[in-house]
């Protein structure tokens, strides 16, 4: 299976090919290969549940911040409706993990 899986992406023109987005890339990809096993609200949980997971492994990977539930959420908003979806949405994910993190504001 693995072998399969690695000649599908060097054959998918919208794979990254540079990290931390490729990894985050197939994330996705390989969770939104069980869409036809859910319900909708399911698996649009899931895929967002798999590219944070590995975000937050490349960030650890790479040194880079690890980007939070909302940014992987905005992210994939804004990669609705692009024909390469799955790529906007890595590389937004990316992009997020290589801000500085806002600060905080909590009452004394």
């Amino acid at each position: 299976m693995q072998g399969r899986e690695d000649s599908m992406r060097q054959h998918d023109p919208f794979r990254p090919r540079v990290e931390p987005t490729g990894a985050i890339y197939d994330a996705f990809q390989n969770e939104a290969a069980k869409r036809k096993e859910r319900k909708f609200e399911e698996w649009v949980a899931a895929e967002i549940e798999a590219v944070l997971g590995c975000a937050v492994e490349q960030a650890q990977k790479y040194g880079l911040r690890a980007p939070t539930r909302e940014e992987v959420e905005r992210a994939e908003r804004y990669a609705m409706g692009s024909v390469d979806y799955g790529a906007k949405w890595s590389f937004g994910v990316v992009e997020a993990m290589r801000q500085p993190a806002l600060p905080s504001f909590t009452k004394a």
